[in-house]
């Protein structure tokens, strides 16, 4: 609330007293100069405008108007110059101002009221102390308690804004992270399917001259592998655009689809050999995903990279996790460390596989193998529920 409305009420409790004040002089004589009275009145309702914005300094200012006047001469006593702008000083230097400044203002009251009952002749009999004690206590307890309501609600208000940023922050980084997932799901399906339509109408222009009826097989895996690509596409783009009852969606592939992969790329040329250790067990969905475009990336790499040539799939299964190693047996691609991208193959289907295995707490080791090829091996802790 601004000044104005304070300002007005203080200006209307200035003139009830001023009028309480000229009613007393027809009914009786003042205690004390009329002068006096009247400035007294004046200061300590006027003061009342001040009450929000300095409250210690209005309840000093009422307690100094009431009772310092008291200690030259004695003064009358009135409900609205003197009494009421006591209850409305206490209640609001207990409102608006913290516990230790309330105490100092509430101090500087009963200090200007103990002046009044000792000097004043109509207010110093004992039977007055509670009429003006209880009033003003409560008031003052009135004003504390409704300022820790007032801080409570602030607080929570706070809460609930905070609560609000970290849940926006939170859904910030959910929807970065899901971009970055669909980023690598793009890039794996396109890089796939390009480099086998690459592969493909390479093979084609080769059969074109010396045998033409024998570069039909590769043309027509080209149009597969292009529709394939497009519905893949489509699904992905269907998904972005919130079109999921329309879409006839397929569940993600995994480590059940890695023996269709493997015929694929066999049937491309590329040669595949997999072999499965250990007892075979349900992954997660992250993680079967995760192992499927593993063997996906390496293996379209060494497709790009290395043909003619052949590779080795190994899934391996322990007791705390699933190991999968690709090996090629093409030319190796240059000579990184364990755990460093070749740099004859670096490229973002690399860095798509540490960031698919690092966000599983995973490593991942890419390599030249001895004597020839290149090795891509990963492991996947599992979690202890799959254990």
């Amino acid at each position: 609330m601004g000044l104005l409305p304070d300002a007005l009420f203080a200006l209307a409790v200035t003139v009830f007293a001023q009028i309480d004040v000229a009613v007393r002089l027809d009914n009786s004589t003042p205690y004390g100069p009329l002068p006096a009275v009247v400035a007294a009145t004046l200061v300590a309702t006027a003061v009342l405008a001040l009450r929000r914005v300095a409250p210690l300094a209005t309840a000093v200012t009422v307690a100094l108007a009431v009772g310092g006047p008291m200690l030259v001469t004695p003064l009358t006593v009135t409900l609205w110059g003197d009494f009421l702008p006591i209850l409305i000083a206490g209640y609001s230097v207990a409102r608006h101002s913290s516990r230790e400044r309330a105490a100092t203002g509430a101090g500087a009251i009963v200090a200007g009221l103990v002046v009044v009952f000792l000097r004043n002749p109509e207010s110093g009999t004992v039977a007055n102390i509670p009429f003006v004690a209880v009033p003003l206590a409560a008031c003052y307890v009135a004003g504390r308690v409704l300022r820790a309501r007032a801080r409570s609600q602030s607080d929570d208000r706070e809460r609930a804004q905070r609560l609000e940023a970290e849940r926006e922050e939170a859904i910030r980084a959910a929807l970065a992270e899901e971009r970055a997932r669909i980023a690598r799901e793009l890039h794996d399906i396109v890089a796939h399917c390009v480099s086998v339509m690459v592969v493909q109408a390479g093979a084609a222009e080769d059969l074109l001259d010396r045998d033409p009826p024998r570069a039909r097989a590769p043309l027509q895996s080209v149009q597969e592998t292009g529709r394939q690509a497009v519905g893949e596409l489509g699904r992905m783009l269907g998904l972005l655009r919130g079109e999921r009852s329309k879409l006839a969606l397929k569940p993600q592939p995994g480590t059940a689809d890695l023996a269709g992969l493997v015929e694929h790329m066999g049937g491309i040329g590329l040669p595949v050999e997999l072999t499965v250790e250990g007892p075979e067990r349900s992954l997660p969905p992250g993680v079967d995903l995760t192992v499927y475009r593993i063997v996906q990336e390496a293996l379209t790499n060494a497709l790009k990279h290395a043909a003619p040539t052949t590779a080795r799939v190994v899934l391996e299964y322990d007791e705390q996790s699933v190991r999968v190693s690709v090996r090629d047996s093409g030319p190796a691609g240059g000579h990184g460390g364990p755990g460093d991208p070749v740099p004859g193959r670096v490229g973002h289907g690399l860095i798509g596989m540490h960031e698919r295995v690092g966000l599983y707490g995973g490593t991942l080791e890419t390599a030249d193998a001895p004597g020839a090829g290149f090795t891509v091996e990963a492991r996947l802790p599992l979690p202890a529920a799959q254990r």
